[in-house]
């Protein structure tokens, strides 16, 4: 009953984005954002009625609010303050997110065999810095724009890759191995990266960039890491309610002592990631005592994250589009055509390039997607916290909505095509039945 309720919104939807179409074609594009605007969030409303497009709404959800912020910017820019103040602690409440599900238990096999992390680390943080560079001077792109997308060139692969690499039946264990590493590595290389190919565009400080690149990654990383094992360590003393209750106002605490500490200048920057990380894992102490004491459900983190996340993501990616809107419009368009053609080159390198050093075709699907989808939301951080420049976060948004874009293409396209192992497999069990 519920599915055929929402059986007219697909309908609906059509007509409203065909509307938007003919507006935009008559000249009418100032005034085609409400039917544009509606097409999608009809679409991201229907994942609700119809579980087999669940999985899109967010895609939609997403695509939603970044006409809004195109359209009306002023929505998303003033909320009786700068809505700039959100980003950084919306990226780092993502990365606590991250540190709450890494285990190195989760891909062991993969550091003992570290061929492909090798392999991955390379093609990541050396060709696609040098083809950003590439791409950049081809698509004669002004200083700022280039130093983004040379940014998002030097940055490690994000989630998405992750998700894909799972999409295409890849090796997801590879995957999430070569994202941490090369995420946890992302403070010192990054940085050298962008002090070696785009410090003759903009003045870039080393120390600056490594420090805030600290703040947004290891600290918060660090802080979900903690309380994983605080929710979830297997220790006598942390199933004590007393000690939970001793972590709490330890975390609290500190995190006050912060905020009353004046931090020297060159450390300043760490400053808010800290009172965050401990505030974090004060609540996370706190509400794990409520709930042992309610006897509720003792996963409730993993419940309740993935939607912080993608809350946390929507206004990130949103406020970072509306307060860059009038320079994302004048460089729109050659933006998504250098982004599609760096996109490319990394899915192509990554298939082949891990192909030429005797990786399987699993594996090198695997990275093609690891070296190609990037950390569009680190990217956006890096280039607002340690750049301070948000102009430069404009590439990384236009990479990383294509990159959805082109990644859900290409693992669909693998998904659908086994590689010579999985079908020697097919066959096997075949052969095994007909006996």
């Amino acid at each position: 009953m519920f599915e055929k309720s929402g059986k007219a919104i697909p309908i609906i939807s059509g007509i409203s984005f065909a509307v938007a179409m003919v507006m935009i074609l008559l000249g009418y594009l100032p005034k085609s954002g409400v039917p544009l605007l509606l097409s999608f969030i009809g679409m991201a409303v229907y994942g609700y009625f119809n579980p087999k497009y669940k999985k899109m709404g967010f895609t939609f959800w997403v695509f939603a609010f970044l006409i809004a912020a195109m359209y009306y910017p002023f929505l998303f820019t003033d909320w009786g303050f700068n809505t700039g103040i959100l980003v950084i602690p919306m990226l780092q409440l993502i990365m606590f997110g991250m540190g709450t599900k890494l285990s190195l238990s989760d891909f062991g096999h993969e550091l003992r065999t570290p061929k492909g992390i090798i392999a991955g680390f390379i093609m990541a943080f050396t060709f696609m810095p040098i083809m950003a560079v590439l791409v950049a001077k081809l698509f004669a792109l002004p200083p700022e724009i280039a130093v983004g997308l040379i940014l998002i060139g030097s940055c490690p692969g994000g989630a998405a890759s992750n998700v894909m690499a799972y999409l295409a039946k890849g090796n997801i264990a590879l995957s999430i191995s070569v994202t941490t590493i090369t995420t946890l590595l992302t403070p010192v290389v990054t940085p050298l990266l962008m002090k070696l190919f785009a410090s003759q565009l903009i003045e870039i400080s080393f120390t600056s960039m490594m420090l805030s690149s600290f703040n947004l990654i290891i600290v918060p990383i660090t802080a979900g890491l903690i309380s994983n094992k605080i929710l979830y360590g297997k220790a006598m003393w942390l199933q004590n309610g007393r000690n939970i209750i001793g972590l709490t106002l330890l975390f609290l605490l500190l995190s006050v002592v912060c905020i009353f500490t004046k931090f020297p200048d060159s450390l300043a920057v760490l400053k808010p990631g800290l009172i965050l990380g401990f505030t974090l894992m004060a609540l996370v102490s706190f509400t794990k005592l409520i709930v042992k004491w309610l006897r509720g459900d003792e996963n409730w983190m993993d419940k309740i994250l993935p939607s912080v996340s993608m809350v946390s993501i929507l206004l990130f990616v949103t406020i970072v589009v509306a307060l860059n809107r009038d320079k994302l419009l004048e460089v729109g368009l050659i933006l998504v055509a250098a982004s599609v053609v760096l996109n490319g080159f990394g899915f192509v390198l990554g298939y082949w390039g891990s192909r030429a050093v005797g990786l399987s075709k699993r594996d090198s699907r695997t990275l093609s997607i690891e070296v190609a989808l990037k950390n569009g939301g680190l990217g956006m951080g890096l280039a607002i916290d340690a750049l301070s420049n948000a102009n430069a976060a404009l590439a990384p948004i236009v990479f990383g909505k294509w990159m959805n874009i082109s990644g859900s293409a290409i693992a669909n396209y693998w998904r659908d095509r086994p590689t010579e192992g999985e079908i020697d497999n097919v066959a096997l069990q075949k052969e095994t039945q007909k006996l």
